[in-house]
């Protein structure tokens, strides 16, 4: 998919600013202002970078303890959104991270959109700096393992998740992306100083992220290379090959109008193909009508997913 209809495009601007309001309310667990340090719960967190404060939610589990560093997830929302918002669309991330003793991490964007490397951000923010002090942040106050420490993101924050694999590899022991290719002007410029192993998870029928490459809809719009083609770049990235193995996976929903089919690629990268699947978290909820972003699929979920592809990585 090369374009989009002018109709498409009117739509994501208008539910911008929809999903931007949905996206402020904090988790209902949510506490703001100061804790225990190393108290496990849900905390608003700031940090200045540059002279600008800023912020992000954390999730810390009930398991955690300091006598063992905990692996540490970065959550990424995308563009229009906040951090509070991004945990609610995949069902639950913070439940996924009690279930398997990490730190969730659910940092906001400035002005609601990431500098994710694509050639049409009018209004540069310095984002991977912002992330390199959060991190740093957080290790000063909580036994954190350095070596699993891992970045996921939907639609902007997918694509901000790439560009910290490419300029902060010896942070993330590997990153995950669902609705996000990689920008051209990226690809272009991306020059990680390690491999990194990334799985993604892209809808063919998605109305914002072209599969197929192309033209992002929305207000920054942009060009990025085709679901397949991102998996390819890393693969070859990672081992200087892309050959890759193709299975399908059980439609465990018939009803949700999706098939699946699991792409692994050489050098750890896998790509799951969501056959008619949209701009959506598989598993997750179904933030807006079928109609404007596509379908859910509910055949696996893609928290699960994240959580044992990141599980088998961690930094030498």
């Amino acid at each position: 998919m090369k374009n989009f209809g002018t109709a498409a495009i009117r739509f994501w601007r208008a539910v911008r600013g929809v999903l931007a309001l949905a996206a402020v309310v904090l988790p209902a667990a949510a506490a703001v202002g100061a804790e225990p340090a190393g108290a496990a719960g849900d905390f608003r967190k700031t940090v200045v970078v540059a002279g600008v404060t800023r912020s992000w939610l954390l999730h810390v589990p009930p398991s955690y303890s300091v006598k063992a560093p905990a692996p540490v997830v970065l959550l990424l929302h995308g563009g229009g959104g906040r951090g509070a918002g991004i945990e609610r669309h995949t069902g639950g991330f913070s439940a996924l991270a009690d279930r398997h003793g990490f730190i969730a991490v659910y940092p906001d964007s400035r002005r609601g959109h990431w500098d994710d490397g694509r050639e049409t951000v009018t209004d540069p923010t310095d984002d991977v700096a912002f992330i390199d002090a959060l991190l740093d942040a957080l290790a000063a106050e909580y036994r954190v393992d350095a070596r699993r420490t891992y970045a996921a993101g939907i639609s902007n924050g997918g694509m901000m998740s790439m560009r910290l694999a490419c300029e902060l590899s010896g942070r993330f022991a590997a990153i995950a992306t669902v609705g996000a290719n990689m920008p051209a002007a990226l690809a272009a410029s991306c020059r990680p100083a390690r491999a990194v192993p990334v799985v993604m998870f892209s809808g063919t029928a998605d109305p914002l992220m072209p599969y197929a490459g192309g033209r992002v809809a929305g207000r920054v719009g942009g060009t990025v290379l085709s679901a397949p083609e991102t998996a390819a770049f890393w693969a070859r990235h990672n081992s200087g090959a892309a050959t890759s193995l193709t299975r399908a996976l059980v439609d465990a929903d018939p009803g949700d109008g999706t098939t699946t089919e699991l792409l692994e690629l050489s050098g750890d990268v896998a790509l799951y193909r969501i056959n008619d699947g949209g701009h959506t978290w598989p598993g997750g909820t179904q933030y807006l009508p079928a109609r404007f972003i596509g379908q859910v699929s509910k055949d696996f979920s893609a928290n699960e997913a994240i959580h044992a592809f990141f599980a088998r990585h961690a930094l030498p």
